[in-house]
């Protein structure tokens, strides 16, 4: 009971999948010259359709976007199952993203083939049943897709040069039939390639699966700050020859209109991209676990969030900051608060850190404020950010707490 109640407040706003869109679409924008003619042969585009504006002039266009899981080796159809579901709502004239993360579990009728896992849909009728599904629960048309494979992140996050974390706790489990072995130790890591699938797709929780999700989008959050890097921008087209060659992305959107998300998310403020997902309960039928929608609610949220119409605006933060100088860099503490009013924290204290050989910045999360504290990363070009321990009780103090390092200067 008290895992049915917790469920149904869950409102995760994560901005995992849209951030690795934006990743995405600047890894192909930044190879337009070298790759454009493999680009036009994998999206069947052509020359002809850059005369165009880009989504052919619409103002409003909204995305699915999936996340395929590694079970396609199995399928029949050679596609897996679809690990993240989202729908973004994005307004080039306005210059806002909002988007609708939707429950792998949630079940849904298919055309067909009867009462389904909305994840499934993917798998038995590629993009174009994922859509339908997608619009079925949300009750707005779909426009465009963009679909990548979990498991291409391995070379990825190698390409990248690995993804630092911190791993909650130790993580050990071994699957000989299924191949899997995990082995992590608690604490902040810096995980490469095969590590960082073994933290995704570790699910011995209490709450299962839950947990799994919400930790594939803390790791995707660290990848998509990693990658978004300014000393990463020169490594990005051997990334878009990997996503090329193995087929990792597969889209209906064609150069343009992916230029013009580009161009887009440089514009839009980190407060401006807002994702809620779908309320709702979980309940057994006939031995099956599914995620049943609150239609009501649902509707509601749809419309403050993917119609034009909308008139809701994105929330200010409200966290307390402490800045700490740990870089010994004189002023650099106060320079980083100055910067962080001016988005709307409170900054309540600055002042040193209790050291200054802090090689790299780093966040703190005291009190769950941990979508301000990916905010501030975003900010000031930190990739460290961790949160201290919920049961340790609560803190009087600032919400988070900001390590300003040596490396500062060089974001």
């Amino acid at each position: 009971m008290q895992y049915q109640h917790s469920q149904r407040r869950v409102r995760r706003r994560s901005k995992v999948w849209l951030w690795i869109i934006v990743v995405i679409a600047g890894i192909i924008a930044g190879v337009i010259g070298g790759l454009a003619y493999r680009f036009f042969s994998i999206t069947n585009t052509t020359p002809l359709d850059f005369v165009q504006k880009p989504f052919g002039g619409q103002r409003i266009i909204r995305i699915l976007a999936l996340g395929e899981d590694n079970t396609h080796k199995s399928s029949k159809t050679g596609r897996g199952l679809s690990d993240t579901i989202m729908v973004a709502a994005v307004d080039l004239d306005a210059k806002t993203v909002r988007a609708i993360s939707i429950p792998r579990d949630t079940r849904v009728e298919v055309a067909g083939h009867g009462i389904e896992k909305i994840n499934t849909c993917y798998s038995i009728g590629g993009p174009e049943l994922a859509i339908e599904a997608a619009q079925a629960v949300l009750g707005v048309p779909v426009d465009y897709y963009i679909k990548t494979d979990i498991s291409g992140l391995k070379e990825i996050v190698d390409l990248v040069g690995g993804v630092g974390i911190e791993v909650e706790k130790n993580m050990y489990y071994r699957d000989r039939r299924g191949g899997l072995y995990i082995n992590l130790k608690k604490g902040y890591r810096h995980l490469n390639g095969d590590q960082a699938l073994q933290y995704v797709r570790y699910r011995r929780d209490v709450m299962g699966d839950i947990t799994r999700i919400q930790r594939q989008q803390k790791f995707l959050r660290a990848l998509a700050r990693h990658s978004l890097q300014k000393e990463n921008w020169a490594k990005l087209p051997s990334i878009a020859t990997e996503i090329y060659e193995n087929k990792y992305v597969e889209t209906n959107m064609n150069l343009k209109d992916i230029k013009a998300l580009v161009e887009l998310a440089r514009d839009i403020p980190p407060d401006q991209m807002e994702m809620e997902t779908v309320p709702g309960t979980p309940q057994t039928i006939s031995g099956v676990s599914y995620w049943i929608p609150d239609l009501e609610k649902t509707a509601e949220l749809v419309d403050m969030l993917l119609e034009p119409s909308s008139t809701h605006t994105a929330k200010t933060p409200n966290a307390k900051v402490e800045v700490l100088n740990g870089s010994g860099i004189s002023g650099v503490a106060k320079e980083v608060a100055d910067q962080l009013e001016k988005y709307g924290y409170v900054i309540t204290n600055t002042g040193n850190a209790s050291r200054f050989n802090y090689d790299s910045s780093q966040i703190i999360v005291h009190n769950g404020k941990v979508d301000g504290a990916d905010r501030i990363a975003q900010l000031i070009g930190c990739t460290k950010i961790r949160t201290l321990d919920a049961s340790a009780g609560s803190h009087d103090g600032p919400d988070i707490t900001v390590i300003v390092g040596k490396d500062y200067r060089q974001n």
